[in-house]
């Protein structure tokens, strides 16, 4: 399995439609009600060694658990990305369908997450602590800067007061 970096923004390109705003606002807040202890956000953070180790020596050494846990992160980028074309290109409506939607946005929030910590391994850096990780998330998702997680979780309710 190979796994794509997510692409920057276009210089220049519009801010987000208000419908992937929506998504964006209710990916984020699957992530604010994740426990810090979620066993989930430790697994993403192995597998984003075990995928930087992997683009850097390909096939050195795997095993087919490794390709599981491989093919579990493609999976959640897979589904994230479909998750915001169809936020973007035909406006579809969350409202009436959230529960149908709800393993995709969380999917979004994980692979978000996963994005994050993949970056600070390819940087040398440390995994970002849980703060860190929410306001790149949401920096991510929402297309806006963060100074705090409080900020984050108002700006979310803010979007999802509206009607998200």
């Amino acid at each position: 399995p190979h796994l794509v970096a997510a692409p920057p923004p276009r210089p220049g390109a519009r801010s987000p439609r208000p419908m992937a705003t929506c998504y964006a606002a209710h990916a984020v807040q699957r992530l604010l009600d994740l426990p810090g202890d979620d066993p989930r956000l430790d697994r993403l953070a192995a597998t984003a060694v075990l995928v930087e180790q992997e683009s850097r020596l390909p096939g050195y050494w795997s095993s087919a658990e490794m390709t599981c846990v491989m093919e579990d992160a493609l999976r959640l980028q897979q589904i994230s990305m479909s998750l915001f074309e169809n936020a973007t290109d035909n406006g579809d409506d969350l409202r009436g369908s959230l529960e149908q939607h709800h393993p995709a946005l969380e999917a979004a929030a994980l692979h978000a997450a996963f994005e994050q910590m993949r970056e600070a391994v390819r940087r040398g850096r440390p995994l970002p602590g849980r703060e860190e990780l929410l306001l790149g998330v949401a920096r991510s998702l929402m297309k806006r800067e963060f100074a705090e997680a409080p900020q984050v979780a108002a700006a979310v309710a803010s979007v999802l007061a509206r009607g998200g």
